[in-house]
Parts: C-alpha cells; sequence; structure tokens
C-alpha cells in the first residue's frame, strides 16, 4: 500500500474517531479505506441510473445487467 497524507474538516474526522471508538472499524486508515470502496459503489449506482433514464422497464434491466456485469469484471480484475 502506498502512503498519501489527507486533511479531513473537523466534523468528518470526528466522525470517523466516533466510528473508531465504537468499533465499526478498527483504525481510521480502514474506515477511510472503506469509505473510499463504498463512495465507488455510490458512484456506479449513480451511472446505472443516468445510463437507464427514459428506458422502459424491460430495456432498463437489459441495459442494467450489461452495465453490472461490465462493472463486476472490472472490480474483479483491479481487485487481483
Amino acid at each position: 500500500m502506498e502512503k498519501v497524507q489527507v486533511r479531513f474538516p473537523p466534523e468528518d474526522l470526528r466522525r470517523i474517531e466516533k466510528e473508531v471508538a465504537q468499533g465499526k472499524y478498527p483504525n481510521k486508515s480502514e474506515a477511510i479505506r472503506d469509505k473510499v470502496r463504498k463512495s465507488y459503489i455510490l458512484e456506479a449506482i449513480v451511472h446505472m441510473r443516468e445510463a437507464t433514464e427514459g428506458l422502459d422497464e424491460e430495456d432498463e434491466l437489459r441495459k442494467l445487467d450489461k452495465i453490472r456485469d461490465k462493472k463486476y469484471e472490472k472490480h474483479k480484475k483491479s481487485s487481483c
């Protein structure tokens, strides 16, 4: 892993530290890594919604399946 320096607004850092104190994460670094991973998921959901806007339900499902499969394959390659 590569080390980077990141600055956070005090309220964001307090939230992260609170989650660590509650035992949700073992440390701040893991909490931040998890938040970044979740942001990628949210980004994919937004992309899927935009890609299917205005389609009928059947077309929407077909297009979502293609997008999901593409994202999954990309994820598998990047996590190896």
